[in-house]
């Protein structure tokens, strides 16, 4: 019999008593009737904590690594809204890109910034428990992990005006003791949308490469280190609560991200709610990523907390990437069904490998076959969710996630090539996407939250057409365009100094002007006539080149 520890508790001056097992089993045997409905009340327990609402117990253990952390929102507070808010008559004072010929890309810029700065910065309500401003794209009433990240990870071009990745400040505050942060929150009330241990409640987990993007443009090493317990604490949870015992994660369509992609046997589980007792692609790669990023984040701060056990899981998730989920006839990375067979369904979410580094020289190469293969993924607008030609692929509109295309992924991929030493199929990704969006922008005067496989329209679900949306979709006209299209890239070296590198692809008359680095120094770019010139207000590196060689540059 396991020994027990007494703990009492008075609610409204109700007093009662009961007992905690040591094995951290459900707290029992309370004596007298305790109500509490209309709030929840939190009992310290012995290094756990036990959540009571009316009679309900969850209990769970909490991770040290959170103790006497400061709130996520210590070094500032939500900024005062002012009459205008700062991106509200775009372009204003944000980057202008050059790009001859294509007009419809840069009004398509032009629109994403403007959406951003009148539709969707918002201050936080009085009962959210938001510590910051944020980016609202309007659905639900709440805001969304996945979202919030590829929102930060394009809105460093204007982060001069707006402190776009402070906006996942709002879920470190959400983030419970035992490490778990919700996926979805109102708006409103600050509520998760799911109690955690629902499938749907978290998933997505980017924060990581979020973060260290911007610490890639930032240099902020001092937002390291207070974010990454933080980090750890919510990769520990999901390690807790969302693998099997060979190590790989799980999840379900809307904790994924990715709400319909039939990978999943539909005739005894839901596609969307449940796990099917897969071991899914996408969620295990993405947390091999995440681990690897979590060292880099641990190596610039000096952490010692954690690197062992992200180094172990990081090789055994290498490891059951490369010999289970790769598929060599397929060339792509695949779901693992209960009986660890490979799911025949082809998605998207194999590309995840490259981010991830658990794709090799040959397999990289083969994973470039399936993005440029208009009969697989690479799609009229996009690389297509499911793949061309897979037996749940639908053709009309995508059907949002069974064939639609979608930005974010279209970003993900091509920073995964280009990370992966594949720069060439990362211009090739991006090129593509960034011109069908720009090319339907100019047909419907907006930007969708998915897209069409087969036309240059909207994207569908269920025979409708999908919203309009700047959120996730803004990755494809602002970051892909400058970072990929035009090849212009920020690289931080080893003494911490922010570089650009100019990696030009296009023949045209293209570049930037106002390119606001971090530290304020204002960069101009521009190819003409086979030639490159550079100003800057300050002493900045950049480093151009064509075909893998040093292009003759010309500075301002």
């Amino acid at each position: 019999m396991h020994d027990r520890t007494n703990i009492s508790v008075s609610i409204d001056g109700r007093d009662a008593t009961g007992s905690y097992a040591e094995d951290g089993s459900v707290p029992t045997a309370f004596e007298g009737r305790i109500s509490t409905a209309a709030r929840d009340v939190r009992i310290d327990l012995k290094g756990g904590e036990t959540r009571m609402a009316g009679e309900t117990f969850h209990t769970w253990r909490a991770d040290p690594l959170l103790d006497g952390l400061p709130p996520p929102a210590a070094d500032g507070a939500p900024l005062p809204r002012p009459e205008r808010w700062p991106l509200g008559d775009a372009p204003g004072d944000l980057p202008r890109p050059i790009w001859e010929g294509h007009d419809d890309a840069l009004a398509c810029w032009r629109h994403a910034w403007e959406v951003v700065g009148r539709q969707c910065l918002r201050q936080p309500d009085p009962e959210s428990g938001f510590v910051r401003n944020y980016v609202y794209t309007p659905f639900g009433s709440c805001v969304f992990m996945w979202g919030t990240c590829f929102i930060s990870m394009f809105g460093r071009y204007a982060g001069h005006v707006f402190p776009f990745v402070e906006a996942l400040d709002n879920f470190y505050a959400k983030q419970d003791s035992d490490g778990f942060i919700p996926r979805q929150i109102d708006i409103h009330d600050g509520a998760s949308a799911f109690e955690k241990h629902d499938l749907s409640s978290c998933g997505g987990n980017i924060l990581a490469w979020a973060e260290w993007r911007s610490y890639e443009w930032t240099g902020d090493t001092a937002r390291l280190a207070r974010v990454y317990p933080r980090l750890l604490a919510f990769h520990r949870w999901l390690r807790r609560n969302r693998t099997w015992k060979d190590g790989s994660y799980f999840s379900c369509g809307w904790g994924c991200g990715m709400d319909n992609i039939p990978r999943i046997d539909e005739s005894r589980y839901s596609v969307t709610f449940d796990h099917g007792h897969l071991s899914f692609v996408d969620v295990t790669l993405q947390q091999l990523a995440n681990a690897r990023i979590l060292l880099k984040i641990a190596d610039a701060i000096g952490a010692a907390d954690g690197v062992a056990e992200l180094r172990a899981e990081a090789d055994r998730l290498h490891a059951l990437a490369n010999t289970a989920m790769w598929d060599d006839d397929a060339g792509l990375y695949k779901d693992l069904d209960a009986d660890g067979r490979r799911v025949a369904t082809a998605h998207v979410g194999a590309f995840w490998a490259l981010l991830a580094g658990a794709a090799d020289a040959a397999k990289t190469a083969r994973l470039a076959e399936a993005a440029l293969d208009p009969g697989r993924f690479a799609a009229v607008c996009g690389l297509a969710s499911t793949a061309m030609g897979d037996p749940g692929f639908v053709a009309d509109g995508g059907n949002y996630w069974a064939g639609g295309c979608w930005c974010m992924m279209d970003f993900m991929a091509a920073k995964g090539f280009e990370a992966r030493g594949r720069p060439d199929v990362a211009h090739a990704v991006a090129r593509r996407s960034v011109e069908a969006v720009a090319k339907v922008y100019a047909k419907t005067g907006a930007i969708w939250e998915s897209y069409s496989p087969t036309a240059l329209e909207p994207g569908k679900c269920w025979g409708n057409r999908v919203r309009k949306f700047v959120g996730f979709s803004g990755t494809s006209p602002v970051a892909l365009l400058v970072e990929n299209v035009l090849g212009i890239r920020a690289a931080r070296g080893a003494d911490g100094r922010l570089a650009i590198d100019w990696d030009v692809r296009l023949p045209e008359r293209h570049g930037i002007e106002n390119l606001v680095l971090a530290d304020g120094t204002r960069v101009g770019l521009l190819y003409e006539d086979g030639r490159a010139s550079v100003s800057s207000s300050a002493p900045v590196e950049v480093r151009v080149h064509r075909d893998g060689k040093p292009l003759e540059t010309t500075t301002k």
